[in-house]
This record gives structure tokens, C-alpha cells and sequence, in this order.
């Protein structure tokens, strides 16, 4: 691919997602990291004297949401969600940008070329580029440390650029563990990695590598993190050496409530705090695409074959794909270390998704440098078969890529059952839209699996008609999505999810590619 096509295709692209950022609906938190943010600008600026409480403020260091907020201010107030929508989008795409840098410097630019792909067009990381303030901007920062340490391991002697990666590591770090604590358990990665790749230099590639300066820069960086970290982390300026400590060992202990107590995974019911081991291996089985898990068939193959491709094209390799190996296993391993509540798929393990796009990149590589051998011709032939349906499946959930689930979900209609699919609500927008209630009649309506006053914010919007927010109970209709609940009226403890719980007419919904994503029901039984 030319130069010229491959920045269309780029242009294209970044057209594509921010269409998607500015015409997706407001999710469920949004509004609340956009108040941290603001919160915590107003208690720097006014030296501690506005100060506004919030639940489990002590676990957040808000610089991210800070900067959002300072930057969503330079925007009309009547377009705060798209310009939120606009600025999350930027950052998040620097994950796929960042992942490019790394495949680059692991492997080779073609390699880093297919990677950018992959992940541009992995549904569920796509999905949330523009609606996620936390789990997107994770990913963007650990690529870019990972990416950052390997510079820094090459250019140590050179003090300007050893000095720049040093600040900048020391500001992602901050960055990303303010938004999630257990952000610093990620690098392990990183650091198993760090100490890997200087025995490396040592030993093989007889590059002298200073230690005292390495040590030196470590604790700048630390400095720098540790500084940023605890100016925007409101909370510990009462005790700045003893409660981040606190406050991170209770979060790896899982002393708190982090989110949504229940779970959907695979057709059954958990609660948060109890999901099987293998959660994360059955939500990255469920939610790829087919042609990637297609590639992770392949790619030991093409490792283990006599021709030896890889070995022969990038120093290292096996060296590499154990720094890939350690990334891929570890988010698994973390289940049986930390007792820590999870919930809405794999979006707290985002982080780690770019990595797992490489090992597809790899094979795509290998069938387009051998291209002329009829198996790889007969490989490359299902291969094709199977992006152009995903990408069918892709486009068609447009802009709610993040609810998408693969063939081996069985029939679409039935889906969800297996997974919660609109968990963040964003389809509220669309389908409030799309709603014609009755005139002249007030509206008392609840939701469920939906923020009833970001449903309040949308129906303002249809000015023909008064709405109450009112308990189910009392409601002539219910907004909701497949959200997991808890509770019928026959069995109150059940752990069941929206649609199943709420029988009724229905009145609206939006529908994507055969699955219902949201939905209003008048006339209820319940």
C-alpha cells in the first residue's frame, strides 16, 4: 500500500471515530468524572477552601478527569458530552498509536501497520474509545511506558533523551494509577521486562549499561510520579507519606465497592466479587472476532514449522514473545491474587488488549511475506472470509461496537442472555430519540440498567410532554437495557437481568444486527 492510500485510509478512519464520539449518548458516569474533575481543580485553586464530598474520593488521584475538565470548559456548555466524547477519543486513540510504536520496535513497521489495524478494529476497545474516561486512557498510558522503557534502555547515554522518557514514564504512571490504583500491579509486565532487557544488554548485545544512572533515573521518575499523583489525590494532602499506602493496599485487598455488583457471563449469573477464574479467557472468547481467535490457531504453527520465518527476520524473537506471553497470561493470573471485583466484560482489562493484537499481527505477516504458497493461499482464503463478515457485523453496530459478541453466541436474538451488552446505557440517546409518547399526558416512567437522570436529560429534549422519575412500581413505562438486577417481585433475591425481570408491551428500542441493545415497556407485569 502506497503512502497516499495508506493516510486515506488513516483520514478515513479518524473521520469514522470521531462520527461515532459525537453522535453516541451519554454514559452512565460521565457527568460524575467530569464533577471530580471540577471538585478537584476548585479545591487546588482555592487552596482547600471549596471542597465538595463525593463517594470514595480517597481511592482517585483526578488528574485525568482535571485536565478533562479544563479542557471540556473551552467548549459551549449545550455540547459537554460530545466535547468529552471528542477529548476521550483523542487520548484513547494514542493506545493505538502507542501499541504502533512498540510492534515497531519489537518487530518491524509492516508488523506495527497490521497491529494498528487490529486494534483500531477490535469492537470492544473501539467502542469505548470515545465513552470511557478510565480503561482507555490505562491502555494508552501502559503502551506508552512499555514503548517509553524500551527507548529509554537504547538512548540511557543519551542524557536528553534518557531524561525526557524519565519524565514522561513518571507522568503516565501518575496519570493512569490516579484513575485505578491497581494500575501500578500492570507494569509487572514492565518491570519483569526492564530487568530481562538489561541482562540482555549486558550479556548478549554488550552494550554498556550504566546501573548507577538507571538507579538515579529511576527515582527522579518516582519523584515526578509520586509529586503528580499526590497534588491531584485530594484526599491524602492530610497525610501524604502514610495514606496513598492505605488507600492502595485496601484497593488490592478489594476492601471497597468498585462498581456493579453483578455479573452476566456466559448465560449465568455471578455476583462481582465471585466470578470464575477463567472470566477473562470466556469474555475474550465471546467478544473477538472470529478471524482473531482464527490467528491465535495459526500462529504456533507458523512458529514451530521448519522454515523458521520469524527467527530469522527479528533478533530475539523468542525472547519477545515471552515479553508478549507474560502480558497475555497475566491479566488471567490476576484472579487468583487479588480478590478484586469485576464487572461490565473486559472493560477493566483494556489495558491489556493492545498487547494481545500483536500475535494476530504476526500472522497476518507471515501469510502476506509467503503469500505464494497454496497453503498459505488456502489459510488466507478463510481468513478473508472471516474479517469481511466481522467487519459486516462491525459496521452494522455502529457507533455501539463495545456490545459486540461473535458467532459462537449462538442466535442473535438470544443474546442477551449470555452477556450484558449495553452496560454503559449509551443507547439511551438513540432510543428516547426515536420514542413517540403519548401527547398531552404526563409521563411517569423508570429505568433499569439505565442512569434514570441521564433517561430525565434526553426526554427534556421532546418538549411536548412532562415526565416524573418515579419507583417501578408507580411507572406506566420502563427504560432499560439488559442490565444485571437484582430481584422480581416473587423473588426478590434473584440475581436476573432487566429484560427478564420487566414483561410488558413494547413501546420503542434500538436494535442492532438482530440484538436488542435497549428498550422502553409500557403496560407492565413484573
Amino acid at each position: 500500500m502506497t503512502k497516499i492510500k495508506k493516510n486515506i485510509l488513516l483520514f478515513f478512519l479518524i473521520i469514522f471515530s470521531f462520527y461515532c464520539a459525537v453522535i453516541i449518548g451519554q454514559a452512565w458516569d460521565e457527568s460524575a468524572e467530569i464533577f471530580k474533575g471540577k471538585n478537584t481543580i476548585d479545591y487546588l485553586f482555592s487552596f482547600g477552601e471549596i471542597d465538595n464530598k463525593y463517594h470514595y474520593r480517597e481511592y482517585y488521584s483526578s488528574i485525568y478527569w482535571s485536565l478533562l475538565y479544563i479542557l471540556t470548559k473551552q467548549f459551549p456548555s449545550q455540547y459537554l458530552i460530545e466535547s468529552t466524547h471528542v477529548i476521550n477519543l483523542i487520548f484513547s486513540l494514542s493506545a493505538i498509536f502507542g501499541i504502533t510504536k512498540l510492534s515497531k520496535e519489537l518487530f518491524n513497521k509492516k508488523v506495527s501497520e497490521i497491529t494498528f489495524l487490529i486494534l483500531f478494529f477490535y469492537p470492544i476497545f473501539f467502542g469505548h474509545l470515545a465513552i470511557n474516561t478510565k480503561d482507555t486512557i490505562l491502555a494508552a498510558c501502559h503502551v506508552w511506558i512499555s514503548y517509553l522503557v524500551i527507548r529509554y534502555l537504547k538512548k540511557q547515554n543519551n542524557k536528553f533523551k534518557a531524561n525526557k522518557y524519565i519524565l514522561i514514564i513518571g507522568i503516565l504512571a501518575s496519570v493512569a494509577t490516579g484513575i485505578q490504583l491497581v494500575f501500578l500491579g500492570s507494569l509487572l509486565p514492565i518491570i519483569i521486562f526492564l530487568l530481562l532487557e538489561i541482562s540482555l544488554f549486558k550479556k548478549i548485545i554488550n552494550i554498556k549499561f550504566k546501573i548507577k544512572k538507571f538507579l538515579f533515573d529511576i527515582i527522579k521518575s518516582f519523584i515526578i510520579f509520586y509529586f503528580l499523583l499526590i497534588l491531584f489525590w485530594i484526599d491524602t494532602h492530610e497525610n501524604i507519606l502514610f495514606l496513598p499506602y492505605e488507600y492502595i493496599l485496601s484497593t488490592f485487598a478489594g476492601n471497597f465497592w468498585t462498581g456493579w455488583p453483578y455479573n452476566l457471563i456466559n448465560g449465568n449469573y455471578y455476583l462481582s466479587s465471585e466470578v470464575p477464574k477463567t472470566y477473562f479467557l470466556t469474555n475474550l472468547y465471546y467478544k473477538s472476532p472470529e478471524y482473531f481467535l482464527f490467528a491465535y490457531i495459526v500462529f504456533p504453527i507458523l512458529m514451530f514449522s521448519p522454515k523458521k520465518f520469524f527467527y530469522e527476520r527479528f533478533v530475539f524473537f523468542n525472547y519477545k514473545i515471552i515479553f508478549l506471553s507474560i502480558i497475555l497470561i497475566y491479566p488471567i493470573l490476576i484472579f487468583y491474587v487479588i480478590p478484586y471485583p469485576i464487572y461490565d466484560g473486559m472493560r477493566l482489562f483494556l489495558w491489556c488488549l493492545p498487547y494481545y493484537c500483536i500475535i494476530p499481527s504476526l500472522t497476518f505477516y507471515y501469510l502476506i511475506k509467503n503469500f505464494n504458497s497454496i497453503k498459505v493461499k488456502i489459510t488466507s482464503l478463510f481468513f478473508a472470509f472471516f474479517i469481511a463478515y466481522f467487519l459486516a457485523a462491525f459496521f452494522l453496530i455502529t457507533p455501539y461496537q463495545y456490545t459486540y459478541l461473535n458467532i459462537l453466541n449462538g442466535e442473535k436474538e438470544n443474546r442477551y442472555k449470555r452477556f450484558e451488552n449495553d452496560y454503559w446505557g449509551v443507547t439511551i440517546k438513540e432510543l428516547i430519540k426515536k420514542t413517540k409518547f403519548e401527547k398531552d399526558k404526563t409521563i411517569y416512567f423508570s429505568s433499569c440498567g439505565i442512569n434514570g437522570k441521564i433517561a430525565e436529560k434526553y426526554l427534556m429534549k421532546k418538549k411536548y410532554l412532562e415526565f416524573v422519575l418515579v419507583n417501578p412500581e408507580d411507572a406506566d413505562y420502563i427504560i432499560m437495557t439488559n442490565r444485571v438486577t437484582l430481584g422480581t417481585k416473587n423473588n426478590p433475591n434473584k440475581i436476573i437481568n432487566c429484560f427478564d425481570k420487566f414483561n410488558g408491551e413494547n413501546l420503542s428500542s434500538v436494535e442492532r444486527n438482530g440484538l436488542i441493545l435497549s428498550d422502553i415497556k409500557k403496560n407492565l407485569k413484573f
